[in-house]
């Protein structure tokens, strides 16, 4: 497999967007930490079903390898979202739980996703942490009593969703930069 063909399944633009799109909610969060919680839910709700629409536009010019789970994980968070927004009230608790599982998990095939980068890609590192973060804040959101913790749940929510997004910025400059290097070089 070529070097260019191992890069194709992270589409920088892609992860700008998603970064973005993460700074903007971490941000809307962090500026009314009192949220309700059903305003929470349609929060996360747009995040989910735009990381779902995000990760289905990665699908063009994804490795075959990658497509499955780009697939997969983009439906999940297309469905999800909508679920979020159209029933609000109803799924704020079944939204913090799934919210965790997601964490946990994304946490996780970031680290994997990271791992399986060739040594010589610096960018890697941007991955782990961002899988470390992920991981611990679904663990720790786990952790906290629901109804003692909703505040906290609300700001560790959108501390979480602007590290994510800077991460995700520089991991998309990182990708940008290879494949300009790539080309000329």
């Amino acid at each position: 497999m070529s070097e260019e063909a191992r890069y194709l399944g992270r589409q920088p633009w892609s992860m700008a967007a998603e970064g973005i799109i993460a700074l903007i909610i971490g941000a809307l969060i962090l500026a009314w930490p009192g949220l309700t919680l059903v305003t929470l839910t349609w929060i996360v709700g747009i995040f989910v079903l735009l990381a779902g629409i995000c990760a289905l536009i990665a699908l063009i010019g994804s490795h075959k390898g990658q497509r499955g789970v780009l697939i997969a994980g983009g439906l999940l968070g297309i469905i999800l979202g909508c679920i979020f927004l159209a029933w609000p009230i109803d799924s704020t608790a079944v939204l913090l739980w799934l919210l965790m599982i997601w964490l946990v998990l994304y946490g996780i095939y970031r680290i994997v996703h990271a791992i399986r980068q060739p040594p010589e890609d610096h960018s890697r590192w941007l991955d782990i942490c961002l899988g470390i973060i992920s991981l611990v804040v679904g663990v720790i959101l786990i952790a906290i009593p629901m109804l003692e913790g909703l505040e906290v749940l609300a700001l560790l929510l959108g501390i979480y969703a602007v590290i994510a997004g800077i991460l995700l910025i520089c991991l998309a400059g990182a990708e940008w930069s290879k494949r300009k290097h790539m080309q000329t070089g």
